[in-house]
């Protein structure tokens, strides 16, 4: 201030020039004060943003949703302070507005939104009844109805319009159509079909009746389907139906079609299996099944090797300690069989799916574990069992014909010790159970089992070998070239 004072002083040289600058100075310093003590609400002028656009359409008789606005002063959200007005009558095409107004701290603020209501929307028809028919003739059918509402109109289904058009035999379009009064049109279509009655029809290729011989593969010629409707339903044909042409007899392959309307048909095609005069020899072929065990199966490994005798074992799953078993099996010549990784009935026989997978999965182990690759398995109570019917209705019909298609052998048989029966049934049993199976001209299959609980069927074994050699039999390890022995299927 003292600075001010001096310069005025040199400036002015009068006293009263002097006294009237400095109360003109006085003034000003007064001033400058009073704009920085309001200067905080000169800024503090409050803005109102729209959320949403500042024009929006809106269709008639929809509702309108106002998106609102924000509205800050500074770094403040004062959006609750918006007072809304609005005219917007959705039922009516127009131009409308809303209004937001603010007053903060003796300012007002305003923005405006427009909202025009248009009609672009069709009536909306809703069929009375099904909108698929199905009648036994056109002429039966009975017209239902429709109703159609309108967002601007309402209620428009007296202006409906209904047209009927034939597509083709067994189908009719009814058309349904309403436009309201701003040229929106609204459709609606109903298909009344003739009931399908009729089942596809199946032509067998080749003859209806076929003879093999027996040991001979059979190739079936298969067959066509055509419904129609629906065309050819070739793809969709399901057959059923095993020919074993180890076991003579009369077998029957039966083709099943059915159509998209669930009609059902049917065709067979007869294969007659006839036996061949055969002599394979005075065979036996000793099996053992559900090992390898690290005492019975040793102990019949040795007899074997004693005799000079190969065998066949239908192993399960094993352990690492019992791998050198499967391996010395290998090593002496004898053929390794697929029993199952798991004997449960209840898993293995749920489904085609499942056996196979159990199969496969001993299969790939051994194949992995050894480099041996298995091609004949044993069916858990052979192919002729009833127990899997418990789990899967017709199951071991399908497993014969899925395991021959994928390329492996399975091996029933047709002598057993009866030491399935009971865990060390007596030796002399066994003996003659199995001894009195033996016939000559014919492929000796023997049933018999390897784990620990059939210390009697290894205590039998050097008698049923001396009693075969001393009666002109020879003993064999299964090949894939000896003739299977197949059970009849029971389920």
């Amino acid at each position: 201030m003292d600075k001010i004072k001096e310069i005025i002083g040199r400036a002015f040289k009068s006293e009263q020039e002097k006294r009237l600058m400095g109360a003109a100075v006085l003034v000003l310093i007064g001033l400058c004060i009073f704009i920085m003590a309001i200067s905080p609400l000169v800024g503090a002028s409050p803005i109102i943003t729209l959320n949403g656009e500042e024009e929006m359409l809106v269709e008639c008789g929809s509702e309108f949703v106002d998106p609102g606005v924000k509205a800050t002063a500074k770094d403040e959200d004062i959006s609750d302070l918006v007072m809304t007005t609005s005219n917007v009558d959705t039922a009516k095409l127009g131009t409308y507005h809303v209004e937001y107004q603010l007053k903060y701290k003796k300012r007002k603020v305003s923005k405006e939104r427009i909202v025009k209501v248009i009609d672009h929307a069709a009536p909306v028809i809703a069929l009375n009844g099904d909108a698929t028919v199905i009648v036994g003739s056109f002429e039966e059918y009975q017209e239902a109805g429709a109703t159609a509402q309108d967002g601007c109109d309402g209620d428009v289904s007296k202006d409906i319009k209904i047209t009927k058009e034939k597509v083709n035999d067994y189908t009719m379009q009814v058309h349904y159509e309403v436009t309201d009064s701003h040229g929106n049109t609204g459709s609606m279509d109903r298909q009344i079909i003739l009931k399908d009655t009729s089942a596809p029809e199946i032509t067998l290729n080749g003859e209806s009746s076929v003879t093999v011989k027996e040991l001979e593969k059979y190739e079936d010629a298969g067959a066509t389907a055509t419904d129609d409707r629906d065309g050819d339903i070739t793809a969709n044909l399901v057959k059923s139906g095993y020919v074993d042409v180890y076991r003579p007899g009369t077998y029957t392959v039966t083709y099943t079609a059915t159509d998209s309307s669930g009609n059902i048909s049917q065709a067979t095609r007869t294969v007659k299996v006839e036996e061949v005069e055969t002599n394979p020899g005075d065979s036996i072929y000793l099996t053992f099944d559900d090992g390898p065990s690290s005492d019975v199966t040793v102990r019949v490994l040795d007899t074997l090797k004693a005799n000079g005798i190969k065998a066949t074992f239908f192993i399960c799953d094993y352990d690492e300690d019992k791998l050198p078993i499967i391996k010395r099996m290998i090593d002496e010549g004898h053929t390794i069989g697929i029993h199952g990784y798991s004997h449960d009935y209840s898993q293995i026989y749920t489904s085609n799916d499942a056996f196979m997978e159990n199969i496969n999965k001993l299969k790939n182990k051994l194949k992995e574990d050894t480099g041996y690759d298995a091609y004949v398995i044993r069916f858990p109570g052979g192919s002729s069992n009833t127990v899997s019917e418990k789990y899967c209705v017709g199951v071991m019909s399908q497993l014969v014909q899925t395991v021959t298609d994928s390329g492996l052998m399975y091996m029933d048989w047709n002598v057993s010790s009866g030491d399935a029966e009971g865990n060390n049934r007596p030796v002399n049993l066994i003996i003659k159970n199995v001894t009195g199976g033996f016939k000559h001209n014919r492929n000796n299959v023997v049933l018999m089992h390897d784990t620990s609980a059939k210390q009697t069927s290894a205590d039998a074994l050097q008698s049923i070998i001396t009693y075969g050699k001393n009666n002109g039999y020879s003993f064999y390890p299964i090949s894939k070239d000896t003739i299977p022995v197949h059970h009849g299927v029971n389920n």
